[in-house]
């Protein structure tokens, strides 16, 4: 039985919940998209589908982007979002035919208003289950910072399949290392790119984890937010030399919320699996857990909301490193010394963030991915020009075809180093460090960010080629073979 631990429990509307029994059949990585589909849309009291721009900007290849406005619109001053198909309303009928019932449709139109509700309708009238309209439109996704275009060739390009990434489990064996041209063949995929500005990811946007197995457009860096959080932590540590107190963890923690918002960790199925049997073997929590019977569905309610007295002993299952999905923070706990870090604080810090998670802090999202790791390739993503606040920076889709890849954004993860540096120096209160230390907290971090970077690529991904993509604009990049990863 698979965990599905990672959203809650989709809208109560019966086309939803049909869906949702439906895709209990579907392979892991496939059913993980549709549940998290289903976990953040909603329905307007006349029963239109939405899901927000900025759901959508991070979505993957796996999703069939429909804008149903006239032709003139889609090369007039608003664009349109790269890789997205034009089927004018008059039209909408015909996509039932060229695409599978379970193919996720997001219905694009200028303010996500009566044209996009009324395809969504007939859509979902044909026999599509998985439709929603991008609330507030294109002038949302322009608002949110997020690029368009105004290639004419969208008007003649034919509406095809998105393509589904092929989980670990259905495979007869590894992938292999992925070559210059595959990496350039998909970096130059507009399905495969979404460009947002900087201050807007800042604002609205997260850093994932390197790891491959997200389908979704990310900026990538070990660990994404927590990796993040935890190297600042440690620089503190190094630079004061005393240890950070657990008891101020929440503070802190509270504090980055109100600043950058949005704050990231995953787990993986494998791992909770192997959570789920492990504290069906405890006293205190057997009589309290879904019973054997039961559905992923009945544990992904169980795990987002525990009754408060379990926290404890069900983080204490979950601190045990096979049961934690990132491979950064579990490598993290395995061997701290690796990673100049206490193991001590990796604890604190995670019994912290899922005691507020599950006490109502749902910026705090805890993400379940798919399949084991089937990475062919280590890509670091720059920008020729470099990143500042309104650079444009790339939201890369891991999914390669039929492999993955790590993918690592250096520059913005130095970037958002430095907010965060600049954080911790602004509140000694929260880090015993003041503004006048900020260079050689800034610069601790970069320096132990590149050892733990080392340390969990040289286990995840030793022996795989790397590959450095930089871009010249937002059409033209270059590819160049970097290197090999050593463990």
């Amino acid at each position: 039985m698979t965990a599905d631990l990672s959203h809650p429990d989709a809208p109560l509307n019966t086309n939803s919940r049909l869906a949702a029994e439906q895709i209990w059949a579907m392979p892991v990585q496939e059913r993980l998209v549709k549940l998290n589909w289903l976990g953040n849309m909603w329905r307007s009291d006349s029963g239109t589908p939405f899901l927000a721009a900025d759901f959508i900007g991070r979505l993957g290849r796996s999703v069939s982007l429909v804008d149903v406005r006239d032709a003139d619109e889609l090369t007039g001053p608003l664009g349109h979002i790269p890789g997205s198909h034009w089927l004018p309303l008059a039209r909408i009928a015909d996509l039932p035919e060229q695409l599978p019932a379970t193919t996720p449709v997001i219905v694009l139109s200028r303010n996500g208003g009566p044209r996009a509700a009324e395809a969504a309708r007939l859509l979902e009238c044909a026999g599509m289950r998985f439709v929603a309209v991008m609330d507030g439109g294109l002038l949302a996704w322009k608002k949110l910072g997020f690029a368009t275009v105004r290639d004419e060739a969208v008007l003649t390009r034919e509406v095809a399949a998105p393509r589904v990434h092929v989980p670990s489990d259905s495979r007869t064996g590894p992938p292999g290392p992925l070559t210059r041209a595959q990496i350039e063949a998909h970096i130059g995929d507009p399905h495969s790119v979404r460009w947002v500005k900087m201050a807007a990811l800042l604002l609205h946007g997260k850093s994932s984890c390197v790891d491959g197995r997200d389908d979704h457009g990310v900026i990538g860096t070990p660990g994404g937010d927590a990796g993040e959080f935890l190297l600042a932590l440690t620089s503190i540590e190094r630079a004061t030399g005393k240890q950070f107190p657990a008891e101020c963890m929440e503070d802190v923690l509270r504090g980055c919320l109100d600043t950058f918002g949005h704050f990231y960790i995953h787990s993986d199925v494998q791992a909770g699996n192997a959570l789920i049997k492990s504290m069906r073997t405890d006293e205190r929590l057997v009589p309290h857990l879904p019973a054997i019977t039961s559905t992923p569905q009945d544990w992904r309610r169980f795990m987002n909301a525990p009754p408060p007295e379990l926290w404890d002993p069900v983080i204490d299952h979950m601190l045990i490193p096979g049961h934690l999905g990132c491979g950064h923070l579990r490598l993290m706990l395995q061997h701290p010394e690796r990673y100049l870090v206490r193991r001590p604080l990796v604890e604190a810090f995670i019994r912290t963030y899922l005691r507020m998670r599950w006490g109502g802090a749902h910026e705090l999202e805890f993400v379940v991915l798919g399949g084991g790791h089937q990475e062919g390739a280590v890509v670091n993503i720059r920008l020729e020009q470099g990143v500042w606040p309104f650079t444009r920076v790339p939201l890369i889709s891991p999914a390669c075809g039929e492999t993955q890849m790590f993918v690592n954004h250096p520059q913005v993860s130095d970037f958002n180093r430095e907010q965060v540096a600049r954080f911790f120096t602004l509140h000694p209160d929260f880090s015993s460090i003041d503004a006048d230390h900020f260079g050689v907290l800034f610069k601790d971090m970069r320096r132990v960010a590149a050892i733990q970077l080392a340390a969990t690529l040289g286990v995840l991904a030793k022996g795989l080629p790397i590959f450095d993509v930089v871009f010249l604009n937002e059409r033209e990049f270059r590819v160049s073979e970097a290197g090999v990863v050593e463990g």
